[in-house]
């Protein structure tokens, strides 16, 4: 049976019978004069032949499509594997960006507690030294003040002799 191509492409699905099949005989060609007799036999051959092959263009073509589909999965999952990995490194670099920050932010908060501590010990030390020169003032003033007791009870003393 022939057909145009797009009536192959419409009927490549569907089976078709062909010269093949043992009941697919033309009785007019089979009882006829000699050169009738060849003509019929070369037609049949070269029917069967086209058959055959147009059978083997199908089984190709059933391939093919077959081929095309697991191209096409491999491709979407090509693509869902590419997509993973894009949000595995887009993630992977933000966490090291966050890393970053981090370790910017904790060099920064370490700067801050070594000079907080660094006034907290010099206030120290200076509380200390203040409380130092308060205690030599208070001696001095004690001092200062029981020599001026003395001469208080001295020229007290002094002035009541002289009286």
């Amino acid at each position: 049976m022939l057909c145009r191509d797009d009536d192959f492409r419409k009927t490549q699905f569907v089976p078709q019978s062909t010269l093949l099949e043992p009941n697919n005989v033309i009785p007019s060609w089979e009882f006829g004069g000699e050169e009738k007799k060849e003509v019929s036999t070369t037609m049949r051959k070269l029917r069967q032949k086209y058959d055959n092959i147009h059978k083997t263009v199908l089984s190709k073509q059933n391939e093919l499509e077959e081929l095309k589909k697991k191209l096409e999965m491999a491709k979407n999952d090509e693509t869902t594997v590419e997509d993973s990995n894009y949000r595995k490194n887009s993630g992977l670099k933000n966490t090291k960006g966050q890393l970053d920050t981090l370790k910017d932010n904790h060099d920064m908060e370490m700067m801050l507690q070594r000079t907080y501590k660094h006034m907290i010990n010099r206030m120290q030390q200076d509380l200390i030294a203040c409380q130092i020169s308060a205690n030599e003032l208070h001696e001095s003033h004690k001092s200062k003040m029981a020599i001026s007791e003395e001469e208080t009870d001295k020229n007290r003393k002094a002035k009541q002799a002289k009286e």
